[in-house]
């Protein structure tokens, strides 16, 4: 996986492309500490415009994971609780 390539033409997220996901992710933060008159906006742009991509294909790959709204448990008022 290209970090810079957000047109991904496969479906399916590989380990590989999770694992350079993670690589690209590390050198940032390392990037940051190392040199702080380093301008990495662009870097940190094409980085989350992959992870988007990344999580988008990865939510179309298991729609059955995401988790859906339910109702809130009936809780106290705040003050009014019991021992």
């Amino acid at each position: 996986m290209n970090p810079t390539d957000t047109t991904s033409t496969s479906d399916r997220v590989t380990v590989a492309e999770i694992a350079e996901f993670l690589r690209h992710l590390r050198g940032l933060s390392t990037s940051l500490t190392l040199d702080l008159t380093r301008d990495t906006a662009a870097e940190r742009a094409a980085f989350a415009a992959c992870k988007a991509d990344l999580f988008t294909r990865i939510t179309a790959q298991h729609p059955d994971l995401i988790p859906t709204p339910t109702a809130r448990p009936a809780t106290a008022r705040p003050g009014g609780g019991s021992a």
